[in-house]
């Protein structure tokens, strides 16, 4: 379990320093124009591929790893409303690729989308191999394929550099696709070689309306959690005023969602561990296998937004320039509040292990309908720092009342361990804060040394008081035995 958590740690890593080296590459070689394009079609891929993506991923892991029915039957209903999903989506890009020129006042989008569209099936299929995976406990390999993905998707480059150096933009769908279908390939592979573990006879077939609710329920928190995440900036960007402060606002978001993106590493993971411990009626280490999870994360991961909350105005500054320490205060909020967000998800995958989707489905609805009108009033009347206080306070409600509703099925899963670490973390704001105040730190590489240091012996305290160890998996190096696992799936 835990080789295969810091394998999917490393594969967001590297997710987005790719992601971030093509955008360098795209922002610094294609005329604005037609960056601009790029920046559009994206936005409108992410919101799709937010129906597409965490619905079915999570949704087929959760019922591949709990066995309660013949898994053969629960991968094609999951494939089948999947494609439904699919063809939806397509035809909205290929058939609708005028309206789009239309409505964004670009005729030559059209074109763009149409070439868009069949990037929705190559993704709709690809997650779905993931969740086969994360079903089946081998998150090694769904770690692999997402670390091959954003690798080859730097195809890009050359097709740009030297195939459509005149169409740009269509030189960055066509890498992008072609690393999908090779990632794809390499998933289909993988599959075929392990196909035994696939194999299991339940006595009844999953009814597709169960496939239909369980996609569409995670689809939609998951877009929740996505909107409380981002709806705050396109607030501020509207109502708060003068305009820069949208700038300084994006600056500190920029920084405030990294915990959240660490922790989506344990997304993957706990529902199908979790729902597996249940399938097997093993509820004792279901329990144990979540308070292990806390543990983790209050023990190294925690730390990471309190030391970005201690010191975001050095941070700001260094990274910008002086002026963007204005949203200071706001950063500080918004890293806790991302930390928040992440606990909440995450308790939420727990909840449904053990139970349906009912009260995330709830949860997502209230949350909508009482965080947008607290976020419009908070800008307008308060500005960036009370938005971002906002958000924190919203998040931590969200979060305590996630744990409370996990508590009554599985009592509390907080550890001593883990009420350690938390006060360990509140003690390491404090000595941060105070460090930074001090010695007035403001220079990137000074920084960028200090959090190593914070953080290295923050995490030679946490093992040395054995809150956390070292998995002895890991130990050894990445070995071939954690891939060897019986028909239930060895954790990896």
């Amino acid at each position: 379990m835990r080789r295969g958590l810091v394998l999917n740690l490393v594969s967001n890593v590297v997710f987005f320093v790719a992601g971030y080296a093509i955008h360098f590459f795209l922002g610094n070689t294609m005329p604005a124009a037609s960056y601009g394009i790029v920046g559009t079609i994206m936005t409108v891929l992410d919101f799709e591929y937010m129906f597409l993506s965490n619905g079915a991923r999570q949704s087929l892991a959760k019922e591949i790893s709990m066995r309660r029915y013949d898994v053969g039957d629960v991968i094609r209903k999951s494939i089948l409303f999947q494609l439904v999903l699919v063809a939806v989506f397509f035809c909205i890009n290929f058939f609708g690729a005028p309206l789009f020129g239309v409505v964004l006042n670009d005729p030559s989008l059209a074109i763009y989308f149409r070439i868009a569209a069949f990037l929705v099936p190559a993704n709709g299929m690809f997650v779905l191999l993931l969740g086969i995976n994360d079903g089946i406990q081998r998150f090694s390999t769904s770690a692999l394929l997402n670390t091959i993905y954003p690798i080859a998707k730097l195809s890009v480059i050359p097709l740009i550099l030297f195939v459509f150096q005149n169409d740009p933009v269509a030189g960055m769908e066509i890498g992008y696709l072609l690393a999908l279908l090779f990632s794809i390939a390499l998933g289909c592979i993988s599959l075929i070689r392990h196909r035994k573990e696939l194999i299991f006879k339940g006595n009844a077939t999953i009814p597709f309306r169960t496939i239909a609710h369980n996609t569409l329920s995670f689809s939609i928190f998951f877009i929740m959690v996505s909107l409380v995440l981002s709806m705050d900036t396109l607030i501020v960007k509207s109502v708060v005023e003068p305009a820069a402060m949208a700038g300084y606002y994006t600056g500190a978001v920029n920084f405030g969602k990294l915990s959240y993106y660490l922790m989506t590493a344990f997304f993957t993971i706990i529902l199908p561990v979790v729902a597996n411990a249940i399938g097997r009626n093993d509820v004792h280490k279901a329990i144990e296998r979540v308070k292990q999870f806390i543990t983790m994360i209050v023990s190294l991961i925690l730390p990471i937004p309190v030391v970005v909350s201690a010191s975001s105005a050095s941070l700001l500054v260094s990274f910008y320039h002086p002026a963007y320490a204005v949203a200071a205060d706001t950063l500080s909020f918004l890293s806790l509040s991302s930390f928040f967000m992440g606990m909440t998800v995450l308790l939420n995958m727990v909840h449904t292990s053990f139970s349906s989707n009912r009260f995330s489905d709830f949860l997502s609805i209230c949350s909508l309908v009482v965080v947008i009108p607290i976020f419009i009033v908070t800008a307008k009347f308060g500005g960036i720092t009370h938005i971002a206080l906002a958000s924190m306070m919203c998040t931590a409600v969200t979060m305590v009342i996630s744990y409370l509703v996990v508590m009554r099925k599985t009592g509390n899963v907080i550890t001593r361990k883990a009420l350690i670490a938390i006060v360990s973390n509140i003690i390491l704001w404090v000595v941060v804060r105070i460090l930074f105040k001090v010695f007035g730190i403001e220079e990137l590489a000074e920084i960028a040394l200090v959090y190593a240091v914070i953080y290295a012996v923050y995490v030679a305290l946490m093992l040395s008081t054995h809150v956390v160890s070292i998995p002895k998996d890991l130990l050894p190096g990445f070995r071939k035995q954690a891939d060897s696992r019986d028909t239930h799936g060895t954790l990896d």
